[in-house]
């Protein structure tokens, strides 16, 4: 990163008195961090880095996050889980739970793979994936995505900014000044659009809601009821046909709200205990896991966390990165981000234990 403040002195003063300039210090400096970092590559990757730091992380457990899959990344998705089948100890989410519970031996280097929303592409390009290489996989919906009586919100963000004829936007969110939103390019388009998704975390969940309201007309967009060709989600039909194939089917809340956010333990109690009810009764089967939306401590809260036990839940996974011991929570477990673009050095780095 530049140091500004070194760079005002430059052209207040000129050159160091060692004839350098700052700019070529600068790219010196980033040069020797590259020689730095390729060269820790090769001892991680070449030299049994990673194999090192496998046997220092084997008594505790991975588990990958994952969110989307499309066609062309397949390929990337392979190579993810082949070095997890020649590296780890790929097992479900309940057997490491029965081995937290002593009731089950647990492997060393145990891993196992989540995947968040109940998004439709995982039906047509993960599961296959994960079958055929033997790696469980535990699947979060959203009940009322899956029912057909919504799509995920952030998706509508998604899709009202990058189809908006506006070439900048002033997004009321609050009391405070309007967010300014700009959207003349692709890049400032995907910028803005983090940067609202971002924002609309933060406010309650009432306020979130009105302005999903109100977000077509802003934009210029007809926001349609349901989620066109590329976010759709997994119908209850698809999700039991994967449940039959070895995937266990958990539950991601009934409409995709961040949890801290509601109002009233009324609201919880109809995002948790009920979004099981209704997976039950559409599945005919009963979700012992649960996925808080987003994730983080501060997205969750004490009160979600009892509902969750409350509920009858069997365990709960959050967004905290990091790989997991034997003493862990099993209702605050932590998790590898993942998807299906990530390098694949640097996903070999994750799974090693890196970049927490």
């Amino acid at each position: 990163m530049p140091n500004h403040e070194s760079t005002r002195t430059t052209k207040l003063y000129g050159r160091r008195q060692d004839g350098i300039s700052l700019d070529n210090v600068e790219r010196i400096t980033l040069y020797k961090s590259m020689l730095w970092k390729k060269a820790a590559r090769v001892v991680l990757h070449e030299m049994g880095g990673l194999a090192v730091l496998r046997v220092r992380h084997r008594r505790e457990f991975g588990v990958l996050m994952f969110h989307s899959f499309s066609e062309r990344d397949q390929a990337n998705v392979e190579a993810i889980c082949a070095h997890i089948a020649r590296h780890f100890e790929p097992v479900s989410l309940s057997a490491i739970l029965d081995a937290l519970d002593g009731r089950k031996a647990f492997p060393n280097n145990a891993i196992t793979i989540t995947v968040d929303d109940g998004y439709r592409n995982f039906f047509l390009y993960g599961h296959s994936i994960f079958r055929r290489n033997r790696i469980p996989a535990t699947l979060y919906a959203v009940a009322g995505f899956s029912g057909g009586q919504m799509w995920l919100w952030p998706d509508q963000i998604e899709f009202g900014l990058r189809h908006t004829p506006h070439s900048s936007i002033r997004a009321p969110l609050g009391d405070g000044e309007p967010l300014e939103l700009t959207l003349r390019t692709p890049e400032e388009k995907a910028d803005s659009i983090f940067r609202l998704t971002e924002t609309l975390k933060e406010v309650s969940n009432d306020r979130r809601l009105t302005f999903l309201g109100e977000f077509g007309s802003l934009c210029g967009v007809d926001i349609p009821p349901h989620p066109p060709r590329g976010y759709e989600a997994m119908n209850w039909d698809e999700l039991r046909a994967v449940a039959s194939d070895g995937v266990e089917i958990g539950c991601h809340t009934e409409t995709h709200p961040i949890l801290s956010r509601l109002s009233n333990r009324l609201e919880l109690e109809t995002e948790i205990r009920g979004a099981r009810e209704h997976m039950k009764e559409h599945l005919g089967f009963d979700v012992r896991h649960f996925c808080y939306p987003n994730g983080r401590a501060m997205d969750v809260g004490e009160a979600a966390i009892r509902c969750v036990r409350e509920a009858g839940f069997a365990s709960a996974v959050s967004c905290t990165w990091g790989l997991n011991t034997m003493a862990a929570d099993r209702f605050q477990i932590r998790r590898i981000p993942f998807d299906s673009k990530v390098d694949l050095h640097y996903g070999k780095e994750l799974l090693a234990g890196l970049h927490m």
